[in-house]
């Protein structure tokens, strides 16, 4: 595909221009704070929109804490409540590294949503990001009427929210939690974002779903957040008809939005056939991360609350013009100020959602960088993703022929060829044929350093890890979709924002012994000789 032609001046050229199927959008960074180094302590800071610390990074000699117990250096960075303990939930090793997850406590309660996650490398410097509860406010029901009557009283509160009248539903008190708004994913900002209240965790379950209610526990009337537990996936899909939008928000897609919503989770088809289309493939997509990676709920991932009553879903827009461009609108892509999908008409594919969701994933999980190899590296991640998942879901166009081709069934026809890069202006080898040089002033006009470019490198690695086959004289053994895919979520989790095809060599390379180690999806350590061939054979450096 071609890169899209000029943007209309009122539309965010981050959301459309990159984003798209040819441009994806670059990552909103952090907002930082000035670097306040103290001694051997925490230096580094970025905080979240809430104000609270987000990231912070300590010299080896501060990082001496063993990996069961979290540095006071690191809980007091960050701000944590000063009663807080935190415990260890996971730890991996990253070859000579390793990462620690933690959880936060007050008086021996988890707080709802915490998390501190620390990255150590051989030389003992930390990295850590976290999320936390920055105070209280409030205290648990102690006397034994009050607790009895405020829990029964959040059963009912819970029962009525999330199943009012369904005679299946059974509901029963999970456990007493700290919630804090900021923490739990519920707000973003506000002078309370980060202090946290008493509550319940109700678990509300049935037939036809399950969801984990959170209520006050002193106001056991009110709801503080409701999740779903058994039907994970929530998709939201509208009908722009043609509307021409000017401005981003005009690309939402919602209840009492100007893109209004054709099609719910779990209501009747809609009389419009791309609305139906994307409402599968975002449910296909959904099926790949949970059922093939450890990426687990897509939802939950990169879903959008519009605060609409909808709640949080894969949200997505068919049929849309643009401002500024032909209509209709020939191009796909997903927004990061939206959270969203965005179609024109021709492109409602398997592959081409599959594609544009993971650069959502990506935005969520190492934030690659739109530009030079980091870019080539984020949209090989989507081509892969989106292939795979294309490659598994039993459409009518995943033959032979079509089996590594992006946008086969679209109306544009294949704009990329995974097994075969060359046949679209795209190298096979890393600084091979057609390789596009990086440069220190990325632009549209350069394709920001070759990203559709040399993505081909990554998705012929792809390609020979699943298949096999002889490239460059190198001879590699497949090993199959689905732990091709496995090895490159790990990875996907491990990269840095700024990386290079060398660091996704090691990423791969560490991602599969981690997952061997582990017994993952069957991965084994001749998984990763052949890692280390397809890598070679695409000649990664």
């Amino acid at each position: 595909m071609q890169n899209p032609s000029k943007r209309a001046s009122r539309l965010a050229a981050a959301t459309l221009a990159a984003g798209a199927l040819a441009l994806m959008g670059a990552v909103t960074p952090a907002v930082a704070a000035p670097a306040t180094p103290q001694g051997n302590g925490p230096s580094n800071l970025t905080h979240a929109a809430s104000g609270a610390v987000e990231s912070l990074s300590l010299p080896a000699q501060a990082s001496t804490t063993a990996a069961s117990a979290l540095s006071k250096d690191v809980s007091s960075a960050f701000k944590a409540d000063g009663a807080s303990t935190f415990s260890s939930v996971r730890t991996e090793q990253l070859g000579k590294g390793q990462l620690q997850r933690y959880q936060q406590q007050i008086a021996g309660r988890l707080v709802a949503g915490s998390s501190i996650a620390t990255s150590t490398d051989a030389s003992g410097k930390t990295q850590a990001l976290g999320n936390v509860a920055t105070s209280t406010k409030g205290a648990f029901p102690v006397a034994r009427a009050a607790v009895s009557a405020n829990q029964a009283q959040a059963q009912a509160t819970a029962l009525g929210a999330v199943a009012k009248g369904n005679r299946q539903a059974s509901v029963s008190l999970k456990r007493e939690v700290w919630f804090a708004p900021a923490v739990s994913g519920t707000a973003t900002s506000g002078a309370d974002a980060t202090v946290a209240v008493p509550a319940y965790q109700i678990s509300v379950s049935s037939p036809q779903g399950g969801w984990l209610v959170t209520v006050d526990a002193n106001e056991p009337t009110k709801v503080l957040a409701s999740t779903p537990t058994q039907y994970e996936i929530n998709r939201v899909v509208c009908d722009a008809n043609r509307y021409q939008a000017y401005y981003t928000s005009d690309l939402q897609c919602g209840t009492g939005l100007k893109n209004k919503p054709s099609r719910v989770e779990g209501g009747a088809a809609s009389s419009i056939a791309d609305v139906n289309s994307v409402y599968t493939f975002f449910g296909d997509t959904s099926s790949f991360y949970a059922n093939k990676t450890t990426a687990s709920d897509l939802t939950n991932l990169v879903g959008t609350n519009y605060n609409d009553g909808l709640g949080k879903a894969i949200r997505g827009s068919v049929r849309q013009c643009i401002s500024g461009e032909a209509c209709p609108f020939l191009n796909a892509f997903w927004s990061d100020d939206i959270g969203a999908m965005v179609y024109g008409e021709g492109v409602t594919t398997d592959d081409i959602t599959g594609h544009e969701l993971t650069h959502g994933v990506t935005s969520k999980t190492n934030g690659l960088v739109y530009q030079n190899e980091a870019g080539a590296i984020n949209e090989s991640m989507s081509d892969i993703f989106g292939e795979l998942m294309d490659q598994g879901n039993g459409s009518a166009d995943d033959t032979a022929a079509n089996k590594w081709r992006m946008g086969e069934g679209s109306s544009l026809g294949a704009i990329r060829d995974m097994k075969t890069p060359t046949s679209h202006s795209q190298p096979d080898t890393y600084k091979g044929t057609y390789w596009k040089a990086t440069t220190n002033n990325p632009t549209q006009a350069n394709d920001y350093g070759g990203v559709h470019t040399n993505s081909g490198v990554g998705n012929k690695l792809a390609q020979l890890l699943t298949d096999g086959g002889t490239h460059n004289s190198v001879v590699v053994t497949g090993i199959g979709a689905a732990k091709t895919a496995q090895i490159h979520w790990t990875a996907q989790t491990l990269l840095t924002s700024n990386a290079t095809y060398s660091t996704l060599a090691t990423a791969l390379k560490q991602s599969c012994s981690t997952n061997a180690a582990s017994g993952v999806k069957g991965i084994t350590t001749a998984d990763c000789t052949q890692v280390a061939n397809a890598i070679k054979a695409v000649k990664i450096p």
